[in-house]
């Protein structure tokens, strides 16, 4: 009699008006009696997938799709997650192994799912982050996250049938296989996490110079707990070694000491590093197609390449804006090889490094090769009572001539932009040497200029229609010592670009937020 009144009871339930749906005991679920698909459909009504926090537009998804397939589930049977739900499982809940914020893929507030609800969910974030893998889930421009979907049903449908064959983990990893650089990034950051552990602590560690004794016993702890160095093996051997592990990974020089810039390292959580490479991934998934040839410049990378049929050409070390003087993002096109070029020093430098060292001597300018303009007329600098000019109205134009000492170099590659930067050449050769080059007033200062001048020569054609001039052309004039403008017959798309994380076929780094411009993005990705 007992069983007769609970089955009455938990049949008028599921007839129920949806708004009741959500106070279903779990008896309901528990009743074998109840086919697994009557309780599918049961948690599908409105009222309920409400209360496991999915929106209209999912709930419509959700309830189309199983209603295809007769409501029949994927992921558990009559009482419990089966083994490949289990699977499922663990590979979402590594969702930033594969560039998706644990965040992202959250739906359900409730402490405790039940077998049913659990269907659901694992339906709900397979589609989910199938549907973030390909079309990305960052509004870069707005800095938000993009609204919730999920993939096509088509999509869908073929990772259930790749699950045949593959594991979760691998069908994710093939997403998006047709972008190159997208795949080296993923493939490696997989391959860390599982190597490392999400750390998400942080250190005060502090250079050598600025206190040793303090800096060995932090940045230790810090190299335990990112997995560089165990527990057990801290003697100063180890610690080095496990330091220059860490130091590549990070792009920086492998010398074993806790400098500026191993110390900033350091103190940031390898989960925010993870976090970054997220950034980047998604960066990609949204990414314009490039032109077969064109220079791509990565700022936090310090690097310059020249591609030709999507083939890498040319590669160079670059120097950037400091942080007071950022290098800006942007695209543009290089049309002009401007030989021994004149530099017209940006007012900014003219008025804040310049006028000092007049205000000292008016013999500066000639020191430095410095022309002094007012209008087109040239000035006489020891004409000018320079203690009465103050920076803020500093009335002359500053041109420096050309010359091997001109803080352009001897070659200058030209596009337009409202920044006033450029890509150039420069006498302060040593910079290049250094591992993070941030010194510039906001141009990108390049190591071996006429190199990539004579490369871009060669590939510098219209049709069969190639430039008079040639790579011996250039050697000509830089020993003609003069300036002169070389007009490129086809402009070369230039993108100066800033992503902080890197990964070719060998290896993935976590360079540096330099300008911290990934910060605002990251409190998203951890909200």
């Amino acid at each position: 009699m007992r069983y007769f009144i609970f089955l009455i009871v938990s049949i008028s339930l599921f007839n129920s008006c949806s708004d009741s749906v959500a106070e279903v005991p779990i008896e309901f679920f528990k009743d074998e009696s109840i086919s697994i698909e009557k309780k599918i459909q049961k948690v599908l009504e409105n009222s309920y997938l409400k209360t496991l926090g999915f929106n209209d537009s999912q709930s419509t998804w959700l309830q189309e799709h199983y209603e295809k397939q007769s409501f029949k589930p994927h992921w558990i049977n009559d009482s419990m997650v089966i083994d490949s739900g289990v699977k499922l499982k663990k590979t979402l809940s590594n969702s930033m192994w594969f560039g998706i914020p644990e965040n992202r893929i959250s739906f359900s507030e409730k402490k405790k799912l039940n077998w049913v609800e659990e269907e659901i969910i694992l339906t709900a974030k397979t589609a989910m982050i199938l549907h973030d893998l390909n079309k990305g889930f960052l509004n870069v421009k707005e800095k938000k996250y993009n609204l919730k979907y999920f993939a096509t049903g088509e999509s869908f449908d073929s990772t259930l049938a790749m699950s045949k064959e593959l594991s979760y983990d691998d069908i994710f990893l093939k997403q998006r296989l047709t972008d190159t650089n997208y795949q080296f990034i993923a493939s490696k950051l997989y391959v860390f996490c599982q190597s490392y552990p999400l750390d998400k602590s942080t250190f005060d560690v502090k250079p050598y110079k600025e206190d040793t004794l303090y800096a060995i016993p932090n940045a230790t702890k810090a190299l335990v707990s990112k997995g560089y160095l165990k527990e057990t093996l801290k003697d100063s051997l180890s610690f080095v070694e496990a330091l220059k592990v860490f130091q590549e990974h990070n792009g920086l020089k492998k010398d074993g000491k806790v400098g500026k810039y191993t110390a900033w390292a350091l103190n940031e959580s390898s989960y925010d590093k993870v976090l970054r490479a997220a950034f980047v991934m998604d960066k990609l998934r949204t990414s314009i197609v490039y032109p077969s040839k064109c220079v791509r410049i990565n700022l936090p990378e310090y690097l310059l390449r020249f591609f030709v049929n999507d083939s890498l050409k040319q590669i160079h070390n670059i120097v950037i804006g400091k942080t007071e003087n950022q290098t800006p993002q942007l695209e543009s096109k290089i049309r002009d090889i401007v030989v021994y070029p004149y530099w017209k020093v940006p007012f900014s430098i003219a008025s804040k490094e310049v006028l000092p060292a007049a205000k000292r001597s008016a013999g500066y300018f000639a020191k430095n090769n410095y022309k002094l303009f007012k209008g087109e007329t040239e000035i006489d600098p020891y004409s000018v009572n320079w203690k009465r000019i103050k920076d803020e109205t500093f009335p002359y134009q500053v041109i420096q001539e050309p010359g091997p000492k001109n803080s352009l170099g001897i070659i200058k590659f030209e596009f337009h932009n409202e920044f006033s930067v450029y890509v150039h050449d420069s006498p302060a050769k040593s910079l290049f040497k250094t591992d993070v080059r941030s010194y510039s007033h906001g141009c990108m200062r390049c190591e071996n200029p006429v190199d990539l001048g004579k490369v871009i020569l060669d590939y510098d054609s219209v049709g069969r229609k190639r430039n008079d001039l040639t790579r011996d052309s250039l050697d000509t004039l830089l020993g003609r010592a003069k300036n002169f403008v070389i007009h490129l017959k086809k402009p070369i798309p230039i993108y100066v670009e800033y992503n902080t994380v890197f990964a070719d076929r060998e290896k993935l780094i976590f360079h540096l937020d330099i300008y911290k411009r990934d910060e605002e993005y990251l409190k998203i990705m951890k909200e």
